[in-house]
């Protein structure tokens, strides 16, 4: 007895120690999280202070505003001039005018961060915001002298974004600790540890005492040496003495028994001694160094946006001249950095804003700029200077946002300007741009406590774990109490440590030492397994936390649809009536065909006709092009555009019409991508182009080499707003070619036409030709070459004559685009409602466009049916009150939210965050990166997206496609399936060992398994099991479940009272192996409850020894045999883990190979452990204590093993018919109501 507690002391001793400590010192991480939401709590304020509590970041930013402002108007007491201005006056100035002076800079220096783009440009440039020098007239800006750029940047500081400091790995790693269940094992690894060395202490202190005796005898045995005789006696009766003394050291120390204690103490002893917590450590550290890397790498949200910032800047600089009448001005190019509010920048195609600019003026006829980078958006955006007269500017955006009402006058930091030339002022630098502002919210959204349902579902198991071993301990020692007084012990205290021992034994049972490591690897295949299905996981948690998303928040160009123009709708005149020809295709490709229109013969058999005026427009009244490639590019797409999207549409439009290529030409993507356009182009080379713009709303191209009556000359291709180009048109041709007057009758077909299109809604365009006869005399012939220039020609050189050029002409057709559904999301959506999730599409499209998508991709019913439709304005939903917000939110079905803001969409997740549901949110654009930190679960795109979106996302879409999301959901719930059946595996396991040593230790048995035999359990015999049952395939029912709740357990109660069945089995089973063994041998029940007291109060049989049977071999046999039947009812349930529910008989282990696999390997491990004196390893069997088994042992093994197989159908039996009614009562649950949510009952 002593012998086994001696041996499994460390291990006991050291749960029970981690369970005192984790008991009685609080986590600090907890502490720390409650501390943060009662600060949220008492620090926030507001019209929704009751549900959304400020985080420990958002309040310090808030204190930071106040000081901030505080210093402001400190500073601009210190200041004379405009806001931007930086000269240091007189501190004198303290009169009640001053002051008042001073709160009105204060307002201004606010509204030019909150909003420049409304004020006025006379008043932008005056000494009340930017105080820009310029000429008496100010039509010329003279920009700022460096004497005003250098005080003004002391005062703002320089224009680049604030970085956060940067955290090492080893702080990721650190933080992986952060889990209950990890820093049980880490405890109990550091006191099993420490337990260890004592007891080779002590064991050490014994053998040393013995030896230290055999010393002191010698050294005693000269001084008693008889010293009276004559001193050569006396020298000779020593010298024998000691030399018998050093004969009996000598002798002992040959003595094989001492020599084999000697051994025990080498190296080799202390590391036995710690080999269970350095395993468990090993793990636990792998294990960190694996989440730390993969939490390192996804911590870059912020970094991106940097590298998005212009790094020079073409700038005015005044020559310093106080005279503005003799001033003057240099461009100079400076570093971005040194950009100041008020320096007046050169603005030109193809640069990137160094800084939020003031549009001033243009020297173009347009000017666009590319602000996909921040909104997401791929149309380049029209930009016009805003001066703020009323009678001449364009009335403000409706709904306009964050961005200001008059966003078109404004150009955003880290965009890029993809035509015209201008003039701006910088109005806003650093962390004030909108690239700062969106910095900010990524940078409050990451400081805020995003633990994954299955992070809180592991704390809450850890939580109940703790308890659960701690009450075991307790009560298994208190139970013992009686037992103390054995004979056996030589005192109570050695019997109450020895149960004690007992007691922790059964804890360390309980504990799944490879736990961490499995969940960590599980979800590492989990993301291999998504890879293949274009899911490219970046942070680790993540893979399981969208199995159990409620709600899907996507955004609609890219995801819902394919972010790729299409014209779907050709309009012509036939037999003087409109007719409406389909076009099929969703994409850049150019394989499809038009309802009516063959391919090609049309047009080569009239080339005169609509048809061929139709493709003529398209394809030369167009800057676009299409590419192909014959091998994809790493986006997988075939086909890409270069150029605007619309015009992207209508070249692909002229391939599907055709008849301008030569069909002898071998058919490749590269070639039949643009072959008619490339042909229209060469055929009829563009002369001059009459540049759109927004008055007239059109754009026209003349082309030359049309014969037309034997004569050669130009034609004018228009196209443009059908309503203002069809002012301009005065006939109309059919399709026939017949040119008829566009009389009243046409013209209202024709608009009734267009407002049917658009209110599908599609972008509509009107296409119109200007034969040679109808062209000015100078046009006719008019030739672009060296000699001819249109900047001198009398009629093109200004852009106002373009109206009176593209007039008289005659309308050729129609045709509609859209943005169209990417065809397999209908059904993608189909299985979220199948799934119970939730769709709720936000855009920044109309209402309109919005309605008419979600109805293509099911997210709203047909308009037939007559359903009420739930879209609303971003604003127009956050003007409704906060308890209306919420009674909208909780209503069941999908939403849509249109003209949304990208804070609306931050806003919008973390209401519903507060309701309990679990948010996926899709975006792509720059100012998505906070509401994707936001969420739950953060998916960026990867063709369309940018970078700051990618790294603030948890995970990326390869293919820019909803389903993926989808199909992400239903390998998100396998894999939470999957680690649920291998941690209900593994537990179920432990509490089988758990019941084999209670039930022996209540008994008074003997210890049938011993502290290798559970390690070796817990690490090697369940662990490739646990593994292989990660790659259970997907049940096939997984996406006709509903969400799990997010409060449900990983174990509910049903499936732990299940497992607490099968595991008392278990126990039952391993015991009655051990105790059967000793049966055989003719030991009675009562004996061997009291083999402690064996040659005491009763006998062996005939030929049996107490030795015999409890030690050595004879208690090595009982052992394995337990051991044995313990491991196979292990693998047994391994194999019917292979479903949760489903029967072995319906789902059979041959659908998870590897489980085959993991099955075999550690079977295979333990016959050679058992076997291994056998094959030439003796050692290996004696550490293990193990001996080998008969065939009659393997029979008795398989007799009291194989009946758990039977016990697991039953009890799935149960599960299955359980599950049904629960899933009917859930159906008839209905979600809680606002009220209820208000109120926090919830």
């Amino acid at each position: 007895m002593m012998s086994y507690s001696a041996k499994t002391s460390p291990t006991w001793l050291a749960l029970l120690a981690s369970i005192l400590i984790l008991s009685c010192v609080p986590s600090c991480l907890a502490s720390r999280r409650q501390n943060t939401l009662s600060t949220g709590r008492h620090q926030h304020h507001g019209r929704r202070s009751n549900r959304f509590a400020l985080t420990p970041a958002l309040s310090l930013l808030a204190r930071e505003k106040e000081s901030a402002n505080s210093n402001l108007r400190a500073k601009l007491l210190r200041r004379g001039g405009g806001v931007g201005d930086g000269a240091i006056i007189d501190s004198a100035t303290t009169n009640e005018n001053a002051a008042t002076k001073d709160d009105a800079k204060l307002k201004a220096f606010e509204r030019l961060k909150s909003d420049p783009s409304s004020i006025p440009i006379d008043s932008l440039l005056s000494d009340q915001y930017l105080n820009v020098p310029h000429t008496g007239n100010g039509k010329i800006l003279l920009g700022l002298t460096q004497r005003d750029r250098d005080n003004r940047l002391q005062f703002h500081g320089p224009n680049e974004l604030e970085q956060p400091p940067e955290r090492s790995l080893l702080s990721y790693v650190i933080e992986q600790f952060d889990d209950k269940l990890v820093r049980i094992l880490l405890v109990v690894a550091l006191v099993s540890g420490l337990f260890g060395l004592l007891e080779v202490k002590e064991e050490m202190s014994e053998w040393a005492s013995h030896w230290l005796g055999k010393i002191l005898q010698f050294v005693q045995r000269g001084e008693k040496a008889d010293i009276t005789s004559a001193a050569a006696s006396a020298t000779t009766v020593i010298s024998e003495q000691l030399v018998d003394g050093l004969n009996d050291i000598l002798t002992e120390v040959s003595n094989t028994e001492s020599m084999a204690k000697a051994h025990q103490f080498s190296f080799r002893h202390i590391l036995e001694a710690l080999i269970e917590p350095i395993v468990i450590t090993t793990i636990l550290i792998i294990n960190a160094l694996v989440g730390g890397y993969q939490s390192l790498n996804a911590s870059k949200g912020i970094s991106a946006l940097t590298q998005m910032q212009a790094q020079k800047a073409v700038v005015k600089m005044n020559n310093g001249e106080s005279d503005s009448s003799i001033a003057s001005a240099d461009e100079v190019e400076v570093d971005s950095r040194t950009l100041v509010p008020g320096d007046v920048a050169v603005l030109t195609v193809g640069q990137k804003i160094p800084a939020d600019i003031r549009l001033i003026s243009v020297s173009t006829s347009s000017f666009t700029v590319d602000e996909a980078c921040l909104t997401g958006e791929s149309d380049s955006v029209a930009k016009i200077p805003y001066r703020g007269d009323a009678s001449n500017d364009e009335s403000p955006e409706k709904g306009a946002g964050s961005m200001g009402a008059h966003a078109k006058g404004m150009l955003y930091g880290g965009t890029v300007i993809t035509a015209g030339k201008g003039i701006g002022v910088v109005v806003r630098t650093g962390m004030d741009t909108e690239m700062g502002k969106i910095q900010r919210g990524v940078t409050e959204a990451a400081a805020g406590d995003h633990r994954t349902p299955l992070a809180i579902k592991l704390d809450e198991f850890g939580d109940t774990l703790t308890r659960i071993i701690a009450f075991i301990c307790i009560a298994v020692w208190a139970a013992s109490i009686p037992k103390f007084k054995d004979p056996t012990f030589q005192t109570p205290v050695q019997g109450a440590v020895y149960y004690a021992k007992v007691a922790v034994a059964l804890g360390v049972a309980a504990i799944p030492e490879g736990l961490p490591a499995v969940i960590t690897l599980c979800l590492s295949l989990g993301t291999r397994r998504m890879a293949k299905r274009n899911v490219i996981v970046r942070k680790l948690p993540s893979v399981e936390t969208l199995g159990c998303t409620s709600v899907i928040c996507t955004d609609k160009t890219g995801t819902l649809t394919t972010n790729e123009m299409a014209a779907v709708s050709l309009v012509l005149l036939e037999d003087f009536k409109v007719e409406e020809h389909k076009v099929s295709g969703v994409s850049y490709s150019p394989l499809g065909v038009i309802d009516g229109i063959e391919h090609s013969s049309e047009i080569r058999n009239n080339p005169t006709g609509a048809v061929a005026d139709v493709a003529a427009v398209s394809a030369l009244c167009n800057d676009a092009n299409i590419v192909g490639y014959d091998e994809p590019k790493a986006s997988s797409k075939s086909y890409e555009r270069l150029g605007e999207p619309t015009e992207a549409a209508l070249c692909v439009l002229a391939e599907k019409l055709g008849g301008k290529s030569s069909e002898t030409e071998v058919a490749t993507v590269q070639t039949i991508a643009a072959a008619n356009v490339n042909s229209w182009r060469t055929d009829h080379p563009r002369q001059a182009t009459l540049e759109f713009n927004r008055d007239r709303k059109s754009m026209s191209v003349l082309s030359s080499h049309w014969d037309n009556s034997n004569t050669s000359g130009n034609r004018l291709l228009v196209k443009g707003a059908p309503n203002l180009l069809l002012e301009r048109c005065t006939h109309a041709k059919l399709r026939d070619g017949t040119v008829v007057k566009l009389d009243g009758k046409l013209r209202r077909q024709i608009e009734e036409k267009t407002t049917d299109l658009a209110t599908r809604p599609l972008r509509v365009l009107a296409l119109a030709v200007k034969e040679t006869d109808k062209l000015e005399e100078s046009l006719m012939h008019y030739a672009h070459d060296a000699h001819n220039d249109d900047e001198r020609h009398p009629l093109l050189s200004n852009p106002d004559n373009y109206s009176s050029i593209e007039s008289g002409l005659t309308w050729v057709g129609m045709v509609g685009i859209k943005d169209p559904a990417r065809p397999e999301v209908a059904d993608s959506i189909n299985k979220c409602h199948d799934a119970g999730i939730r769709v709720i599409m936000i855009t920044g499209d109309a209402r309109d466009t919005a309605v008419a998508i979600a109805r293509d991709v099911n997210i709203l019913p047909p308009a037939s049916l007559g359903t009420q439709v739930k879209a609303y304005e971003g604003r127009e939903f956050f003007e409704k009150p906060e308890s209306e917000q919420l009674q909208l939110l909780a209503s069941p079905g999908n939403m849509i939210f249109c003209r949304a803001e990208p804070s609306d969409k931050q806003l919008l997740i973390k209401m519903l965050q507060s309701m309990g549901e679990i948010v996926a949110m899709t975006g792509d654009g720059v100012n998505d990166a906070p509401a994707l930190q936001q969420a739950n679960i953060g998916v960026a795109m990867g063709i369309s997206g940018t970078e700051v979106s990618k790294e603030a996302a948890d995970m990326v879409l390869a293919d820019d496609n909803f389903s993926t999301i989808v199909a992400a959901v239903e390998e998100g719930r396998a894999i939470y399936a999957n680690m649920q059946a291998f941690i209900c595996f593994l537990i179920s396991c432990n509490v089988g060992e758990i019941a084999a040593i209670l039930l022996s230790a209540i008994c008074g048995f003997p210890e049938p398994l011993s502290a290798m035999h559970l390690l070796w359990v817990n690490l090697v015999t369940d662990g490739p099991p646990a593994t292989a049952l990660g790659f259970n395939p997907p049940a096939p029912d997984v996406m006709s479940q509903k969400p799990r709740p997010s409060d449900e357990p990983i174990m509910t109660k049903f499936m732990a009272y299940r497992y607490l069945l099968t595991g008392t089995y278990v126990g039952i089973a391993t015991v009655g192996s051990f105790v059967g063994h000793y049966l055989s041998q003719g030991i009675s029940l009562r004996q061997l409850r009291s083999w402690g007291k064996c040659d005491q109060s009763w006998t062996p049989p005939d030929g049996a020894t107490c030795e015999s049977l409890f030690q050595g071999a004879g208690r090595e046999l009982p052992q394995t045999l337990s051991l044995t039947v313990l491991v196979c009812m292990e693998l047994f349930k391994a194999l019917s883990a292979v479903s949760v529910d489903s029967s072995l008989l319906t789902v059979g282990p041959n659908q998870n190979p590897l489980l085959i696999a993991g099955v075999i390997l550690p079977f295979i491990l333990h016959v050679a452990v058992v076997y291994s004196s056998k094959l030439g390893l003796p050692g290996l069997a004696k550490s293990f204590g193990l001996a080998p088994l008969s065939l009659d042992d393997w029979k008795t093994a398989l007799k009291w093993s194989a009946p758990i197989l039977i016990v697991e159908e039953v009890l799935k039996a149960i599960g299955r018919s359980r599950s049904r009614n629960l899933r009917q009562k859930n159906d008839d649950v209905s979600k809680p109501s606002a009220h209820s949510i208000l109120s926090g009952t919830q």
